[in-house]
Parts: structure tokens; C-alpha cells; sequence
């Protein structure tokens, strides 16, 4: 099926590639709760909820996991960030 010009590609479309786009919403000091449940639905989204709730993960998703939490937190929570080994443990 062709494409029309423009037409951004699905992960589907992608044949089992996933497309992994940065989060909308940055972190601030004062929406924390709306936040993580836009966290929790963008993971949801791509099938990486998982990554945090559960036990013995893949490296792969939980660095996707992990690259989707850093780029949406302020650069001074970076180093707080840099000591944690797992996705979850943020």
C-alpha cells in the first residue's frame, strides 16, 4: 500500500519495528501525578508498562523504557537518574 506524502508510518506499517517517540509532557515540580499517568498511558501505548511492573524484563525494552523517562525529566535529576541500573528503578 502506498503512502501518501507526509504520512507518518505506524509501528504496524513498520513490520514489528517500533517507532519510538519522545513523550509529550515534561516533568515539573508541580505535576508529578499528571505526568506519571502520561507516562504510564505512553508505555502502555508501545508495550513497555511491562518494564516497570514486572520482574525480568529485556535489556532492549528496558532501555527504551529508560530513554522515554530521560528525556522527559529536567536536566538537574539526570545524575539521580545516572545510579539506577533499571528502567523500574526510576
Amino acid at each position: 500500500m502506498a503512502k501518501k506524502t507526509g504520512e507518518a508510518s505506524t509501528s504496524d506499517e513498520r513490520e514489528g519495528e517500533m517507532a519510538v517517540l519522545e513523550p509529550s509532557l515534561k516533568l515539573s515540580k508541580t505535576n508529578y501525578r499528571v505526568w506519571s499517568m502520561s507516562m504510564e498511558v505512553y508505555l502502555d501505548s508501545h508495550d513497555l508498562w511491562q518494564t516497570i511492573v514486572r520482574e525480568n524484563v529485556s535489556k532492549k525494552k528496558d532501555r527504551l523504557v529508560l530513554l522515554a523517562i530521560i528525556s522527559v525529566v529536567p536536566k538537574d535529576l539526570l545524575m539521580v537518574l545516572d545510579a539506577k541500573k533499571t528502567a523500574k528503578e526510576n
